[in-house]
């Protein structure tokens, strides 16, 4: 079928195929936190809002915290990173900066918001 494919059409393939090994959804980041698998959750949210609630075992970082310092970070988990929503390219760029230092990096698709849609447990002071 690929062979039927113009040039453009190639790319768009094999940048999609590329956007997929790094990206994570929802219902996998949750199998991947129960069974405790070798991972990093990054909320790149206020504070405020990690607080109230995040993905159980997430970190709050800023992105400005991860320009300053990545020190703190297993080089041996994959970190895995999520902002506000589908919107929000800050978990876009802080991806982006940890792929560029060496660590294996997803970002979680959808972001928390549809992290938290999907009814996935969660941990804060607003549970």
């Amino acid at each position: 079928m690929t062979s039927e494919l113009n040039k453009d059409q190639l790319q768009a393939v094999e940048y999609f195929e590329k956007k997929l090994a790094y990206e994570m959804g929802p219902g996998l980041l949750k199998t991947a936190v129960e069974s405790k698998q070798a991972i990093t959750v990054i909320d790149m949210r206020t504070p405020e809002l990690y607080a109230a609630s995040h993905v159980p075992g997430a970190v709050n970082l800023t992105l400005k915290q991860l320009q300053e310092s990545t020190a703190s970070l297993n080089k041996d988990h994959t970190i895995i990173v999520y902002a506000y929503d589908i919107t929000c390219a800050l978990s876009t760029k802080a991806a982006l900066l940890l792929a560029k230092q060496g660590f294996a990096v997803k970002e979680l698709y959808g972001n928390f918001a549809e992290y938290a849609a999907g009814k996935y447990p969660l941990e804060g002071t607003s549970i």
